[in-house]
């Protein structure tokens, strides 16, 4: 007898391992399908990922290959925190991979990076899959639900945004180690759960780890809540029911830290501190923009071509009450669409399972919490929420609706598996309002609603006539599954194919750019030479970029791909002062800029040049005017100051200097080691005197003199100075970041203890 039930549970196991080498299969094939041209390099990813995605990845890579972490990267904006940046994502293990692929120029292959991204969406699919299969979904089922979900429009529409795509790919895994831990107490799960939490967090996006956050602390609640009403749990087991459900928080908490101890310091040195509401809820969900779950383009789009048949055409109206157009990007940032199969069939789930699945119950609730949470200022959740940490300091709002993909594409599983137990009522339910859309659209009588632009209603009523067969096709599919006329199997193999020629059709063009962006970095060596500074005899800065009239001469990121030092850079984290109050020629010069754009008069053309006049990077003055922090940037805007000379500083130094231009003093400077991370200065001066530095003050450098740590002063609104004796010294300023090492440990101890946590619960569970 225990023979047999062996050869049973073998022969069990065999079959589950043949099913998931179909699966990934399958799943390798459809990413192979999605992102052909990416592929075989007919295409390319665009925005965000080309401008700052590419560039500071470059950087990270080419750090760490030289086995060093980059602190400090001098590169952009005259220099900014590098590590401390959250969206670098250092830390990320995937991330770190991309190191071994750095080329002889310190370059990373294009093609490597976007494999990175495209690799995620093949995890996506395998993530999701893994979740299904766990809540004992067949086999087809469960691959309606990994397509639906990895192919829906947050994902697709976010590959610029690789941050929300890695989140969103381990979702699924983080919560079915979540739900494991939840409902079996298992501590060996929740820490499982906790580490790939922890890990998706490094990745760096704050949004979306706070909305899955908020999404597991939800489901916790409402687990706790109607276990102890159904009295499955009792005194004895929960606390061992509440350690394990919040133990991930607590793990991926602990993990972070490694990253979180920095950026904190950088946030609150940041531009993008704490917004107002109406900064805050940009990027709201309209309520029109429902009929998009059904018809995705019924208000146009853009996408990577250029070439969009249908500009993206959605209106609001204004504080006068006029209406008027939305910037172009709010189109992939509130596009949402799951495919029509996904939306079907989770309404189904939702009238039939409602009352006898709880977690068809909670995904149901919770979309229905996400989808007016996602319409920001236009519903009434997110007023509340802003109110709370960390809201305040967070835009786009429709990102909530990844729940909504996540619910719909789950219960879409559940639905599949019960097609015979709904009734003809409960389809039609289910089907009436993406028939009614499709419908109206595909007629051209819904778009008179919304001032639809003459020239598109006809490009949308075929987008409409799309949909229809898409909702008719499946709603065919749905009935003969549930009348026995198809085998479930069958039927879910229709219906996977369906969605995925239904999301392929509506997004797969929207990341096709046909502009290789890695070329548009590709410099003549030429050029290249001159504007690199000479480490450490001759450093200077590059202006590439003015705004009246508009110019670029090189990419925004340039700097960190071509080892460029500019002014200029592209990065929503930029310091709060980062720039002098001057003007711009004052800039210029205290900044040690020496190409500058400047327009020919005769021809009105840009080109750059040369300033003879700029301060060096490093250099001493024996004067000082001391000043309160609030009064620095009034005092500098309203008098004319030799900073050649003087400093403006906002801390009286250990040592005496006069607030007037003292013409007696002498004194020089010369950098001998210049680095992203260390900086070494010779100085000599006949007096007590001021080092200062063209380099951006941050709290991150320490100073040494004569191997004795001295104060770095903030000087001249935004720059560091050191103060000296007279006579000659030795200066060192090194990168270093206590709360960075803190988070080390931090990060490390956890670790270690989730280590000691699973080989433990191993074998207890």
């Amino acid at each position: 007898m225990k023979t047999k039930q062996n050869e049973r549970n073998q022969t069990k196991e065999i079959k589950s391992s043949y099913y998931w080498y179909i699966a990934i299969g399958l799943f390798v094939i459809t990413t192979a399908i999605f992102f052909w041209d990416h592929l075989f390099g007919n295409s390319f990813l665009w925005e965000d990922f080309a401008e700052y995605v590419y560039p500071v990845q470059t950087f990270a890579a080419r750090e760490s290959a030289n086995w060093r972490i980059p602190l400090w990267n001098p590169f952009s904006f005259a220099g900014m925190p590098f590590l401390a940046d959250i969206q670098v994502g250092f830390f990320y293990p995937l991330n770190r991979i991309l190191t071994l692929f750095v080329g002889s120029d310190g370059t990373l292959p294009v093609k490597m990076l976007e494999l990175s991204l495209i690799i995620h969406f093949l995890i996506a699919q395998i993530s999701m899959f893994a979740l299904m299969k766990y809540f004992k979904v067949s086999f087809w089922a469960a691959i309606v639900s990994a397509i639906s979900y990895s192919f829906s429009f947050l994902l697709v529409c976010h590959a610029i945004h690789p941050m929300i795509v890695i989140h969103l790919s381990w979702f699924p895994l983080i919560f079915m180690y979540y739900h494991k831990a939840n409902s079996l107490s298992s501590i060996k799960s929740g820490v499982i759960s906790g580490l790939l939490l922890g890990m998706i967090m490094l990745s760096g996006h704050p949004q979306m780890t706070l909305y899955i956050s908020l999404f597991l602390g939800v489901y916790f609640i409402w687990s706790l809540i109607i276990d102890i009403t159904q009295k499955t749990i009792n005194a004895k087991n929960i606390l061992k029911y509440v350690t394990a459900s919040l133990l991930p928080f607590l793990i991926a908490t602990g993990l972070f830290q490694i990253q979180y101890l920095p950026s904190s310091e950088l946030a609150d040195l940041s531009r993008r501190q704490e917004m107002t509401f109406e900064a805050a809820s940009e990027g709201s969900l309209e309520p029109p923009q429902v009929i998009s779950s059904v018809v995705p383009k019924f208000f146009g789009y853009t996408d990577a071509t250029g070439e969009s048949k249908v500009a993206f055409q959605l209106k609001k109206k204004n504080n006068k009450g006029n209406y008027e157009p939305f910037q172009y990007y709010y189109y992939w940032e509130t596009a949402y669409y799951f495919g029509v199969v996904a939306l079907m069939l989770g309404m189904l789930g939702i009238i039939g399972l409602m009352k006898t699945n709880r977690l068809v119950a909670f995904l149901a609730v919770f979309s229905i919490f996400a989808l007016i949470f996602a319409m920001g200022s236009n519903g009434f959740l997110y007023y509340f929420f802003y109110k709370l940490p960390f809201f305040a300091k967070l835009r786009i709002p429709a990102r909530m609706a990844f729940a909504i993909a996540f619910g719909f594409s789950v219960i879409a599983g559940f639905a599949i598996d019960k097609l015979r137990d709904f009734s003809l009522k409960q389809i039609l339910m289910a089907t009436v309002f993406p028939l009614l859309v499709a419908f109206l659209t595909a007629i051209g009588a819904l778009q008179s609603f919304f001032s639809i632009d003459e020239n598109s209603i006809s490009i949308i009523q075929n987008y409409g006539a799309t949909a229809l067969f898409f909702v008719v096709s499946t709603l065919i599919i749905i009935y003969l599954g549930s009348k026995n006329k198809l085998s479930i199997s069958f039927a879910a193999v229709l219906l996977a194919l369906l969605a995925f020629i239904d999301l392929y059709i509506a997004g797969a063009d929207f990341n096709r750019s046909k502009n290789d962006y890695s070329k548009q970095y590709q410099l003549p060596e030429q050029t290249l030479g001159a504007f690199r500074s000479k480490y450490p005899n001759e450093i200077f800065r590059v202006n590439s970029r003015i705004y009246n009239p508009p110019f670029m001469a090189m990419k925004r990121n340039q700097g960190m791909v071509s080892g460029i030092e500019l002014l200029e850079g592209y990065n929503p984290l930029v310091l709060e002062r980062n720039v002098p109050p001057l003007s711009r020629d004052e800039i210029h010069k205290l900044l040690n800029v020496k190409y500058e754009i400047a327009i020919d008069s005769v021809r009105m053309s840009p080109y750059f040049a040369e300033r003879k006049d700029r301060l060096p990077r490093a250099w001493l003055v024996g004067s000082a005017i001391v000043m309160k922090e609030d009064s620095v940037s009034e005092f500098m805007k309203g008098k004319s100051v030799d900073y050649s000379q003087i400093a403006v500083i906002e801390k009286r130094p250990e040592i005496n200097l006069p607030s007037e231009i003292d013409t007696n003093f002498t004194g020089a400077a010369k950098i001998t080691h210049y680095s992203p991370n260390l900086i070494k200065v010779e100085t000599s001066a006949n007096k007590a005197s001021l080092l200062c530095l063209s380099e951006i003050y941050y709290p991150l450098w320490i100073a040494k003199v004569d191997e004795k740590e001295a104060e770095i002063i903030r000087a001249n609104y935004c720059l560091r100075s050191i103060a000296l004796p007279s006579g000659t010294h030795t200066v060192e300023l090194v990168a270093y970041s206590n709360k960075f090492v803190s988070g080390i440990w931090i990060s490390l101890i956890t670790l270690a203890l989730s280590i000691v946590l699973i080989i433990i619960y191993r074998k207890k569970e």
